[in-house]
């Protein structure tokens, strides 16, 4: 990347817009930061050295010259009014944080209006860019495919309840969070064609349900299973299964393998300096957005995945 490319706009400057810059340095991408508070930007300027700017979005965007490409990294309940307003003023190619809008409903007006401005948003699931994921597929091949699969998105119960996330974004929870991992399991072993799903019980901030269980076959023909227990202490995990061997990721960051004739668990070294240097699976999901968008989530594709994963998960066979 040079310096003479037009800056790009990052609206966040939190935590994940940290984060953000972090890359977009890195790649000597120019880009301008802005977020809605004043202590924000001068917290965020302090930290990075990069001046970030304040206040009402749309009028900053009238008194700037038009951005082309924008990374959206604010809270969940913002992220779909933000990338209304950025597609207003002309931004033709947004990557929203996931995941993407607080709900369905969200989703489908950003697709509307993809359409009214002709712009394309993207929505970031950067697990998909981990190199342990990368590393693992790397052992996939036409023959020697995956098998089977099973997955857990348990969630830390404990801590959302306690958290000050609003009551809208915890009754969301499985969309705003645990679609990570389901999202990257199936990104592994391709999308479920057939799905058996079952739910039960309640926590006091998800009355939906607290435990998930469930099964089925993918377009790969590799069949699935998963679990989650949200009541129950745990992690999330996914286990892969070739006629060659198993492998764990678990955490999803580091990847482990168990060979046949064998129950030794051994991990399998990384050239991973860019998922140490940079928050893991963002330096390649920020290149994938800068250029060939290859494994970036469209709002077309999650809008399917909600309509034919998620809420089916969510919702499934009450018992």
């Amino acid at each position: 990347m040079s310096n003479h490319l037009k800056p790009i706009l990052l609206v966040g400057a939190g935590n994940m817009g940290m984060e953000y810059a972090k890359v977009l340095k890195k790649i000597k991408q120019p880009f301008h930061v802005f977020t809605r508070s004043e202590k924000t930007a001068l917290h965020f300027t302090k930290l990075s050295g990069k001046q970030a700017s304040f206040g009402d979005l749309e009028k900053m965007m009238s008194d700037k010259s038009s951005f082309d490409k924008a990374i959206v990294a604010v809270s969940v309940e913002h992220l779909k009014d933000v990338a209304l307003t950025l597609m207003k003023n002309g931004v033709k190619e947004i990557l929203l944080e996931k995941p993407g809008a607080i709900n369905v409903d969200e989703l489908k007006e950003l697709e509307v209006a993809t359409q009214t401005f002709t712009s394309k948003v993207y929505i970031g699931y950067n697990r998909r860019f981990y190199e342990s994921v990368q590393k693992l597929l790397s052992y996939v091949t036409e023959d020697k495919p995956i098998r089977s699969i099973h997955f857990d998105f348990t969630e830390l119960s404990k801590q959302i309840e306690k958290s000050g996330s609003t009551h809208q974004l915890k009754n969301n929870w499985l969309l705003a969070n645990s679609s990570h991992v389901i999202d990257l399991a199936f990104f592994i072993a391709g999308k479920p064609q057939v799905l058996q799903s079952f739910s039960t019980d309640h926590l006091a901030w998800h009355p939906e349900a607290a435990i998930f269980t469930g099964s089925g076959v993918t377009v790969d023909d590799a069949l699935f299973s998963y679990h989650a227990n949200w009541k129950s202490p745990g992690r999330w995990g996914i286990e892969v299964m070739t006629d060659q061997f198993k492998f764990i990721l678990q955490p999803l960051e580091r990847l482990y393998i168990i060979k046949h004739n064998s129950f030794e668990v051994e991990e399998v070294t990384l050239q991973n300096h860019l998922d140490t240097e940079f928050k893991p699976g963002l330096f390649n999901q920020v290149q994938a957005f800068m250029t060939n968008k290859r494994n970036l989530v469209d709002l077309s594709e999650q809008i399917q995945n909600v309509n034919r994963i998620y809420t089916l998960i969510l919702f499934g066979q009450k018992h």
